[in-house]
C-alpha cells in the first residue's frame, strides 16, 4: 500500500507518516524505487500507533511500547505497565471532568432556583 493510500486509510497525514518513521516509530518502510510500501506488518504497527496515540500517550511512550513488542514475552509486563500507567491517567482526567460537570450542574441549579 502507497502513502497516500495508507495516509486515506487512516486519515493521517503524509508528512505525519514520515514523521513516525523518521523517529523510529516503524522498523524502516520498504521502498520501491524510492517510494514507500507499506506492508501488513506496517498497517498493523501503524494501527497500534494510532490506539496508543488516542489513548493519549507520548511518542517516546509509543516508540517503548513499539520497541518491547518487538521482543518476546518477558516485555510484555512492561507494556502492561505502560498501559495501565496510561489507563490511570485517563481515569483520573475523567474524574476531574465529572467533577467539572458537578460544578456546572450545581450552577445551572443555583441558577434555576433563585
Amino acid at each position: 500500500m502507497k502513502i497516500k493510500e495508507v495516509s486515506e486509510k487512516f486519515n493521517i497525514s503524509i508528512p505525519t507518516l514520515r514523521y513516525y518513521e523518521k523517529i523510529g516509530l516503524f522498523d524502516h518502510v520498504k521502498r520501491i524505487n524510492g517510494v514507500r510500501e507499506y506492508e501488513d506488518k506496517d498497517i498493523k504497527d501503524l494501527s497500534m500507533i494510532i490506539t496508543l496515540k488516542n489513548a493519549g500517550l507520548i511518542n517516546e511512550l509509543i516508540l517503548k511500547y513499539m520497541e518491547l513488542s518487538k521482543q518476546d514475552e518477558i516485555s510484555n509486563d512492561e507494556r502492561i505497565f505502560i498501559l495501565k500507567q496510561q489507563r490511570q491517567k485517563l481515569l483520573d482526567e475523567i474524574h476531574h471532568k465529572h467533577k467539572n460537570l458537578d460544578s456546572l450542574d450545581y450552577l445551572i441549579y443555583k441558577i434555576k432556583n433563585n
